[in-house]
């Protein structure tokens, strides 16, 4: 399984869907409001689980967090300057 595919697995998990509402990985998730701040937590605590990477708290914002996209970038750039 790939990352995404792991990401949108936990979202479609987590996320307050309505019938037939689907996210992918451009589906803004606090804009759009299918993640609340509750939610939030867990999506870190499963980032931080999955992907071996320490999300750090100014780096909860909008531009890391809040698609899909953005949370493969990120990832991408924490394993980055851990290595």
């Amino acid at each position: 399984m790939s990352d995404a595919e792991q990401i949108l697995e936990f979202l479609h998990e987590e996320a307050d869907l309505d019938d037939g509402e689907v996210i992918d990985l451009d589906t803004s998730l606090f804009r759009d409001q299918l993640l609340d701040s509750m939610n939030l937590t867990s999506l870190i605590v499963f980032l931080e689980e999955t992907f071996a990477i320490k999300v750090r708290p100014m780096d909860i914002v909008y531009e890391n967090l809040d698609t899909v996209n953005h949370m493969l970038a990120y990832i991408e750039r924490k394993k980055a300057a851990d290595a």
